[in-house]
């Protein structure tokens, strides 16, 4: 039998940890369109990683699933902040919706970065959501407010770094932006 010390005291221990917040951050890194020219989404991935970074790659499509697991896990207390979502060219379209989904829902979004969102115009972003950076070509498409939205967009013309919309992300000097800016809003 135990003495009544050590089973205080484990008690005690259990119930810090359950209350303990989660502290690291969820970084959302979304391909374009059938996951062919992303490359750089994965090697962004990898970098952020080896700084400690908890980064994850996904298809397009796959915001929805994501947002509902997160929305979930925020009702159990169990999301960790900041989110960041940075989506490339069909990604980049899908990060407002997966944005919004996750405001509507009751989440704060930290930080989105769109690298060129392409085919379709992006929906506009609406409450719970800090910043949003867009990186894109001349011709590409723009991020805009929406109602309730009352975080700041900052668009990034990237013509003077020679990309097009099938490299941006994928360039060296945009790869250092993109994460530099993650690594600031996670503090890592």
């Amino acid at each position: 039998m135990r003495p009544i010390n050590t089973v205080l005291q484990q008690t005690f221990v259990a119930a810090i940890l359950a209350a303990t917040p989660v502290t690291a951050e969820e970084v959302y890194m979304i391909r374009g369109y059938m996951d062919v020219f992303s490359a750089g989404m994965n090697q962004m991935t990898s970098r952020l990683k080896r700084y400690g970074v908890k980064a994850s790659v996904h298809s397009n499509g796959e915001w929805r699933d994501l947002a509902r697991n997160i929305i979930r896990r925020n009702k159990q207390g169990k999301v960790s902040h900041p989110i960041v979502i940075v989506g490339h060219s069909l990604g980049g379209v899908e990060a407002p919706k997966f944005a919004n989904a996750l405001g509507r829902g009751g989440v704060k979004v930290g930080l989105v970065i769109g690298l060129d969102p392409g085919f379709a115009e992006p929906v506009a972003f609406g409450p719970n959501i800090r910043q949003v950076v867009n990186y894109k070509i001349p011709s590409g498409q723009n991020y805009r407010r929406g109602r309730g939205f009352n975080g700041s967009i900052r668009t990034i013309n990237v013509s003077k770094y020679g990309v097009d919309h099938v490299g941006i992300d994928k360039n060296p000097q945009v790869q250092h932006q993109v994460i530099r800016r993650i690594r600031r809003k996670v503090g890592k």
